[in-house]
């Protein structure tokens, strides 16, 4: 399990990833851009207002995803796979498509399975 350092890192940096910059996320959150960049090089730990702070200054997707991480919040389904990256996303629907082509063979479910839906699973 990532430390809550980490954690808040890799939810800057996704962040980052999808636009954003260091600068509009320290001024957002109220803390020092210089303290952010501290934090983020790993040369020094903030105090837990400080990172509640730059969490909140986060898309709902990064700060959903880091606080489910501290076991601080509870997640839909949903929530998780929109929060998910591509291999993350990939692993579920080769699940979901197991799963599936193992409800077909269960009698009382594929007596409701439409055959033509066939050529759109590639399991």
């Amino acid at each position: 399990m990532a430390n809550h350092q980490q954690i808040l890192i890799d939810a800057v940096n996704k962040a980052i990833v999808g636009g954003m910059n260091a600068r509009q996320i320290a001024t957002a959150s109220g803390v020092d851009n210089s303290v952010l960049s501290r934090f983020l090089n790993g040369k020094q730990d903030i105090k837990a207002g400080d990172y509640f702070s730059i969490l909140d200054a986060l898309p709902e997707s990064q700060r959903l995803s880091a606080l489910t991480q501290l076991g601080a919040s509870k997640v839909s389904v949903v929530q998780l796979i929109e929060s998910a990256g591509e291999e993350e996303i990939d692993a579920v629907l080769l699940t979901i498509g197991r799963k599936w082509k193992e409800s077909k063979e269960n009698t009382a479910i594929s007596l409701k399975y439409d055959t033509s839906l066939d050529s759109a699973i590639a399991v």
